[in-house]
This record gives structure tokens, sequence and C-alpha cells, in this order.
């Protein structure tokens, strides 16, 4: 089975799910124009309830009806990759069938418990859920919000099982995605997952992308990936990413999903706040990040 794709070395951008009602209901309308902004601008594709999206924010019936308002709306426009990580294996297969159902074109899937995992529980949850469905599966390795680190070997283990195809790898230690590279024979999809390392991802051979600064810059950052990945044209690739850079910093520093929902009321293409207890960057912050915006030339509708 051909493990590696054009599928995932392009650049999805993780969406915000917009909300009102200070959070507590999902702003359908809202939803579609972000993901509107993105196919007038170029990107080739969107990747909902990530931890952008708010992933653990809400339940599995919101974002089962969420993933399906999404494709409806994008009707094979571009592509769309739901994040379907939940606490049991069980309901990570609902949620995936679910977005295979109604039309998404991959699923990212990151293991979440309350309790730490073995490799054996790790391994036997991407089972089932490759079992489950047939359509590409990312795997995502983000120790920072599930505790668990998928160490390189572990991860080329894991692509064995069919349709596990991509690694979204968002340690920031840029040495695993060469390690991983080697281990697969260059056979799966590598996603630069931490968004301030993204030139030097590059570099180290990641093809794929799924940033939070084409919520702002899509134009900038397609022109950045071009550079870097198509034609591995290095000296161009930094020009364009001494400007993202700034913006994709602060978007690591202080937490993807607060910068997305602030930086877009900003840009006055509000997409309402986050689901409590998460909140909107602080003045302080907002004011820096509005700064770091205007900077690099984001403009407000």
């Amino acid at each position: 089975m051909l493990k590696k794709n054009e599928f995932w070395s392009r650049v999805f951008t993780f969406v915000p799910t917009a909300t009102k009602a200070d959070g507590e209901e999902i702003d359908e309308k809202a939803f579609c124009n972000a993901i509107d902004y993105q196919i007038e601008n170029g990107v080739d594709g969107v990747c909902i309830f990530g931890s952008t999206g708010g992933t653990g924010s809400f339940s599995d019936d919101e974002m089962k009806k969420a993933t399906a308002i999404a494709a409806k709306h994008i009707d094979g426009r571009i592509s769309l990759v739901a994040g379907t990580g939940a606490r049991t294996t069980s309901a990570c297969i609902a949620l995936s069938k679910n977005a295979e159902d109604v039309g998404c074109d991959g699923v990212m899937v990151l293991p979440v418990s309350y309790w730490p995992l073995s490799t054996d529980e790790v391994f036997e949850h991407y089972e089932r859920v490759s079992k489950s469905i047939k359509i590409p599966i990312c795997i995502y390795n983000n120790p920072w919000t599930t505790g668990v680190d998928m160490k390189p070997e572990f991860l080329a283990r894991l692509t064995k099982l069919d349709n596990c195809n991509c690694i979204k790898e968002s340690t920031g230690d840029l040495t695993r995605i060469t390690a991983i590279r080697l281990l697969t024979k260059d056979q799966v999809t590598l996603i630069a997952g931490w968004e301030s390392t993204s030139l030097q991802a590059f570099m180290a051979g990641a093809t794929g992308w799924a940033p939070v600064c084409t919520n702002f810059l899509p134009r900038d950052a397609m022109k950045f990936f071009d550079a870097a990945v198509e034609k591995r044209d290095a000296s161009t690739a930094q020009s364009i990413w001494d400007k993202l850079f700034p913006i994709c910093d602060i978007i690591c520093s202080k937490s993807h999903i607060r910068v997305a929902h602030t930086g877009l009321d900003i840009l006055r293409r509000p997409v309402g706040s986050p689901r409590r207890p998460l909140r909107m960057l602080n003045a302080e912050d907002r004011a820096r990040l509005k700064t770091v915006l205007t900077e690099a030339g984001a403009v407000a509708a």
C-alpha cells in the first residue's frame, strides 16, 4: 500500500470553531465565513477541531454536527480534515466514522486520556481507528496537550497500519523530523507541527503544514510554503519567514486557540470567544499581537 501521498503534502489551516453566547454556542455562519476566507485566499484545505478548533471543548454531538456543516458548506471546493481525538477509543471511532460519512477527506487523531497510556494501549487505539475507516489518518503527536509523547521509533511502527500515512510532529524537537524520515524511508508525509520552527522543519524534510498564521496572512503563508517545500528555495523562504515568524512565535508562546480568536477579532473577522475556561488574550498580549499583525501587513476587514 502506498504510504506517502500528495494529499497531506499541502497546507491545511487550523481554523477556530466560531462561537456566540460567550463561547457556549457554535456560530455556524461565522464558522463558514472563516472557512470561506481560506478558500478565497488559496489555501489547500482546512482542519477543524484541532487544538485551534477547541478540541476537548465541545461535545461529540457538537463536533459531529459542525463537521457535517463544514463538509456540506465546502462541497469539495478544498480538502477538509477533522480532528477526531477523544478520551476513549469508541468515541474516537464514532467521530472518525462520522467524518468519513459526511465527506471529510481525512482525519487527524491524537491519543487523549485522563490516565497515562502505555505504548501498547496507544498502538491498539490507532489500530482500531485505522480498521474502522478508509480515509487517510494523520497521527498527531502533541505531548504538550495529551501527556503522551510518541517517539520516532513508535511513530514509525504506527505508520505500518493501513491508511496511517502522515505524522504531525509537534514536540518542537527538530531532530525527530530527520529521525522519522529515515525510519520510514521517506514513505510517510511529515507535517511541521510546532509553528515557530516551520522553516527549520521544512529544511529537515517536512512536506506538510497545518498552521494557524494562515488565518491572518494566508497568501504570504502559501508563498512561504511554495518557496520552502515546492521550490526548495531557502533564501526566498527565509525572507518570507522573517515576516511570518513574529506571528508564529506569539502563536506558540501564548497558545494557538487564544491567538486565533483574538487575532481574528483584531482583524474584524470575529469568531467569538473560546469556550470557558479558555479566554482570549489579555489586554497586554492583545496589544502586542495587534502590533505584530500590523507590522506583518495583516489588514483589518
